[in-house]
């Protein structure tokens, strides 16, 4: 048996309510959404399907996750790097360059943490995984 539809969030467009293109989605632990909206060049974030903000400090993100302590993590993927942002899109740090050297990133895509709170990425067009 496959999971019951529940609703729908936004549809295409700029404004608060929609997206253009969202590649990525994730929850955090007080049940916000964060959507990577990668053609409005944004995180977006809401709660229980209500616009909370959205801050755009990137260039075609295409990964969003959160860590145990709540921050988020973009994969800013065009601008070749990874953000840490608080949740309510306050810049942290950067981590990563463009290049092929350990620690540098071509087209990141796919973010994630691990277990031990290790940000995991897909370096997508250096192919391969890199952990931070």
């Amino acid at each position: 048996d496959g999971a019951a539809f529940v609703h729908t969030l936004g549809s295409k467009g700029t404004d608060n309510r929609n997206f253009n293109a969202p590649r990525d989605v994730c929850v955090d632990g007080d049940n916000h959404i964060f959507v990577a909206d990668t053609f409005n060049n944004r995180i977006v974030a809401r709660s229980d399907g209500s616009f909370v903000c959205a801050f755009g400090l990137t260039n075609s993100p295409r990964g969003v996750c959160v860590n145990a302590a709540g921050l988020i993590i973009v994969a800013d993927t065009d601008n070749n790097r990874l953000q840490m942002l608080t949740r309510d899109g306050t810049f942290l740090r950067l981590f990563g360059s463009h290049g092929a050297a350990d620690g540098q990133l071509n087209t990141p895509c796919g973010v994630c943490v691990d277990n031990d709170d290790n940000i995991v990425v897909a370096d997508t067009c250096n192919h391969r995984i890199q952990v931070f």
